[in-house]
């Protein structure tokens, strides 16, 4: 039973454990450094990502990562407040941008060749010393309340993925939104930002990297200036299970909004590192790839039928920095309220079909060759190429464009249905529903009763209705079906 589920109370997150003594020659070893070559360009680029996000805030404190990520660019560093380092950034014509997610915080920066000491210094003041001036992180964590109160009220999209996982990922550091709980944030302060500091952002859990038209002396400098990292070891987090996903359920939470939108899907164990990755990831593209129009779940739902904007499914939440945790899942975007039972029923039948039937050879074609064709526009400029970069020395896998096409090209169609068979299970699934009418939509999906499309201009052929009378027919066979409220979901 989940109707307890973490969003109405405390989630339980990983203990940190002590780290302990670290030896000698760790603790003198110098922050991990990796230049792209070195170009004749006019700008440099710096990028970083630090072993410190989400998946580390001490059970009460959740939130604590994110706020003091945010805090790095934005509550003063070094000898210079807040509106000193705009400005100081402002003067070189650059900016600071900050990105915190499950397991990794991110920072990167971009500045002409001319400016790059004193850029160098801006970034690693950043990491090594930021001020943490109480007015300013006071600012930043009453914004991350009330991003995750009101906020998400306002965006029914976001409230699905948020709330999504949090049911998926119950019990787990991974259940609570990036940016905390609304209780826990209200009571953190400065001390908490520097304390999360001290022990988080150490030697050993900082990458940093270079690329675009920098100078020896300038990777030195900045070398230099991460030496006053602390060297101590950084605190282990103990890898936990996600909960297992049994049959299928429903979570319906009642919003004002006048439509009605889903996420749905289960834990699988595909990250960038397994042998099957490149043909799930070939199957879910085929699927729905994010705003992309040519998936089958964008063409069932979109534009056969005009039920909303776009469907999309994946195997790694999108735009994502390096996560230990994978799950599939599929965005169904919002329908009108009385038409989300058929697009739920639509969707789960897809699901179905493309589980148990897999992909032909010729859709398979077009597939690769599409992402294949795609994979230089991810690396397209230095600034790509080094983020690239860094999230494969993160994760220890090869994001080179060969290496990727090679994947690709490896991929055959019994591997891609047979990864399809091995990793998808349709009957274990967890659904969100975010609807003006949440009730409404469990009764409609737990009653044995049809459930039409409704069409506001269109008269379907007899062949579409007869596929739209099966549909609205179907059972999306619910073992657990509840509703709950949207205010106060992750207070």
């Amino acid at each position: 039973m989940r109707r307890h589920l973490l969003l109405c109370a405390v989630v339980g997150c990983a203990p940190v454990i002590d780290a302990g003594p670290i030896p000698a020659v760790r603790a003198a070893a110098p922050v991990r450094t990796l230049t792209l070559p070195a170009t004749d360009g006019e700008v440099v680029y710096l990028a970083a990502m630090v072993a410190a996000g989400s998946a580390r805030d001490p059970v009460g404190h959740e939130g604590i990562a994110a706020l003091t990520a945010r805090a790095l660019a934005d509550a003063g560093a070094g000898d210079r407040d807040a509106r000193a380092v705009r400005d100081a950034l402002y003067t070189v014509g650059t900016e600071l941008t900050v990105h915190a997610d499950r397991d990794w915080v991110s920072l990167r920066m971009s500045c002409p060749a001319l400016a790059v000491t004193a850029c160098v210094d801006l970034f690693a003041d950043a990491l090594v010393v930021p001020r943490f001036d109480s007015a300013d992180v006071t600012r930043l964590r009453d914004d991350a309340v009330y991003a995750v109160t009101t906020g998400l009220l306002t965006d029914e999209e976001a409230l699905a993925h948020a709330a999504f996982e949090g049911l998926l990922f119950e019990g787990h550091p991974y259940g609570n939104p990036v940016r905390g709980r609304g209780g826990a944030l209200a009571a953190l302060d400065p001390d908490d930002a520097r304390a999360f500091h001290r022990t988080q952002y150490v030697r050993e859990s900082v990458l940093v990297g270079l690329a675009g038209a920098w100078t020896a002396d300038a990777k030195l400098h900045l070398e230099t200036r991460l030496q006053s990292l602390p060297t101590d070891r950084h605190p282990d987090v103990p890898v936990r299970t996600p909960p297992a996903v049994t049959g299928r359920s429903l979570l319906g939470i009642d919003t004002e909004t006048p439509v009605t939108g889903f996420v749905l899907g289960h834990p699988i164990a595909v990250d960038r590192a397994h042998p099957d990755y490149a043909a799930m990831w070939v199957a879910t593209t085929a699927l729905g790839s994010h705003r992309q129009t040519f998936g089958r779940l964008f063409r069932a739902l979109r534009t056969d039928r005009g039920l909303n904007y776009g469907d999309y499914a994946y195997i790694e939440p999108h735009g994502a920095l390096p996560q230990h945790h994978p799950r599939f899942q599929m965005w169904i975007r919002p329908t009108s309220v009385e038409n989300g039972p058929f697009a739920l029923k639509l969707a789960v039948l897809e699901l179905e079909r493309w589980a148990s039937a897999g992909l032909d050879e010729e859709e398979l074609e077009a597939t690769r060759a599409w992402l294949s064709r795609t994979l230089p526009l991810a690396v397209r400029d230095p600034d790509r190429q080094l983020a690239q970069a860094l999230r494969a020395a993160a994760s220890g896998v090869d994001l080179s464009v060969a290496a990727q096409r090679s994947a690709l090209g490896a991929v055959t169609l019994s591997s891609v249905n047979a990864a399809l068979a091995t990793h998808i299970r349709p009957d274990d699934l967890l659904m969100v529903a975010v609807s003006g009418e949440a009730d409404a939509l469990v009764a409609a999906l737990t009653e044995d009763a049809a459930t039409p499309i409704v069409y506001s201009d269109v008269t379907p052929d007899a062949a579409a209705a007869e596929r739209d009378e099966v549909v609205s027919q179907s059972d999306v066979q619910l073992q657990e079906a509840w509703t709950r409220p949207a205010q106060g979901v992750f207070r």
